[in-house]
C-alpha cells in the first residue's frame, strides 16, 4: 500500500536539510530531531525553556540533543545574559578536544592480520587514539548496520541521546578497539547500573577489560561478578572495622582483595585479625592486619579455630620476662570470648 502525503498541508512548509535525513536519522534520538524541526520551523532559533515546553521533555534531554546537533555543526550556540538561544544557521566546528584516554601502540611492530586485535587491546595510555567526527561516524554508519545498532542500542541503555563525546566514544570502542556490540553494550550498562555513565569512565573500564582479556560476553560476567561481589566484601569489612565515615582508599581495597580473592580469607578470619591487631597496636592499621593475615595463609591457616590455636601456641612458647608464661601483649581469654560473642565458631 502506497502513502502520499494530504494536499493540504502544502498550504505552509519550512525546509528541512537533506543531510538531517541521510547523515542523522539512524543516529539522531527522536527528541534530538524534534527540537531540530522546531528550530526549523521557528526560523532557525530558540530558547531552552521554549524547546522543553513544545517537545515536553527534561531540560537535561534538551541539552543533550542541542549538543549533538552542535557537534554535528548543525547548530551554532550563543548564550544571551540570562536566556541560551540557539539557531540552525551553519557554524564553524570548533577544535576537537582533548581525547578522554590515550593509547600507545607496541613501538616499531608490523603485526599481521590475526595479531593486530591483540595489538589493539594492549595500548598503554600514552599517545591519543584517532577521535571520531559526527560526519565519520554518519560515514561509518551507512556501511556498517552494526554502527546503526550499536549506537541506537546504546543511547536505550544509557536513557538519553548520545552526544557528540559518547557517540565518539562507543563507535571507536567497536571499530578501533575491535568490542563486539554486545560487549560495548554490557559494559555500558554495568557503567550506568554503578552510576558512572560518563564516557571517560567507560573508556577507563574498557581499557581495564580489553588489557584483562575480556572480549566476550561471558567473560564480562564473569568481571562484573568479581567487581561486584569484591565491593559487597569492601562493604562487610568496613563495618566490621567500624568504618562509617568514609571510603576505602586504593591501598586498603588493595589489601582487602588480597586478603579475600588471593588469600581466600572468609569475613570472619579477617575480623579475627582485625581483633587481634587493635589488641596489640591499640588501633586500626591496615598493614598490620595484612601482616597476620599473611602470617596465617603461609601457615596454612583457614580457620578461626585454627588461628586460635596457633595464638594459644605462641603465648605459651612466649613467657613474660618475669618466667609467668603469660607475656601476651593480648588477653586470649578475652579474645576467645570475642569469637564467641560474634558467633564465629
Amino acid at each position: 500500500m502506497a502513502y502520499y502525503l494530504e494536499k493540504e498541508i502544502w498550504s505552509s512548509v519550512f525546509a528541512v536539510p537533506c543531510g538531517v535525513v541521510d547523515k542523522h536519522l539512524k543516529l539522531c534520538g527522536d527528541t534530538a530531531l524534534k527540537v531540530l524541526l522546531i528550530l526549523l520551523r521557528r526560523g532557525g532559533a530558540a530558547e531552552i525553556g521554549e524547546l522543553c515546553r513544545l517537545t515536553g521533555r527534561a531540560e537535561q534531554e534538551v541539552q543533550d540533543a542541542l549538543a549533538y546537533w552542535t557537534g554535528a555543526g548543525v547548530l551554532a550556540g550563543e548564550r544571551a545574559e540570562e536566556h541560551p538561544v540557539y539557531t540552525a544557521e551553519p557554524a564553524v566546528r570548533a577544535a576537537e578536544p582533548e581525547p578522554l584516554l590515550s593509547y600507545t601502540e607496541q613501538p616499531d611492530e608490523a603485526p599481521d592480520e590475526a595479531g593486530d586485535a591483540q595489538v589493539r587491546k594492549v595500548r598503554s595510555l600514552t599517545h591519543s587514539r584517532p577521535r571520531l567526527t559526527t560526519q565519520e561516524i554518519g560515514e561509518m554508519a551507512q556501511a556498517d548496520e552494526g554502527i546503526v545498532f550499536l549506537l541506537q542500542e546504546s543511547q536505550n541503555v544509557l536513557g538519553k541521546p548520545l552526544t557528540p563525546v559518547a557517540s565518539d566514544t562507543v563507535a571507536s570502542l567497536y571499530s578501533y578497539y575491535g568490542m563486539k556490540p554486545d560487549l560495548v553494550l554490557m559494559l555500558l550498562q554495568y557503567c550506568v547500573t554503578i552510576g558512572k555513565d560518563s564516557m571517560r569512565y567507560v573508556e577507563k573500564v574498557a581499557a581495564t577489560w580489553l588489557e584483562k582479556g575480556i572480549d566476550s560476553h561471558e567473560k564480562a560476567e564473569e568481571e562484573i561478578l568479581r567487581v561486584t561481589q569484591l565491593s559487597g566484601v569492601e562493604q562487610k569489612v568496613k563495618s566490621a572495622f567500624g568504618i562509617y565515615d568514609r571510603k576505602l582508599v586504593p591501598s586498603e581495597k588493595k589489601y582487602v582483595a588480597v586478603w579475600t580473592v588471593e588469600y581466600g580469607f572468609s569475613l570472619d578470619m579477617i575480623t579475627l585479625a582485625f581483633e587481634r591487631a587493635v589488641d596489640q597496636k591499640g588501633k586500626l592499621s591496615f598493614p598490620y592486619i595484612g601482616g597476620i593475615l599473611s602470617n596465617w595463609h603461609a601457615k596454612g591457616i583457614k580457620t578461626p579455630a585454627q588461628a586460635l590455636r596457633e595464638m594459644q601456641e605462641k603465648r605459651s612458647a612466649a613467657p613474660s620476662p618475669a618466667g609467668d608464661g603469660s607475656g601476651a601483649s593480648y588477653d586470649l581469654d578475652e579474645l576467645e570470648r570475642i569469637i564467641a560473642s560474634k558467633g564465629i565458631f
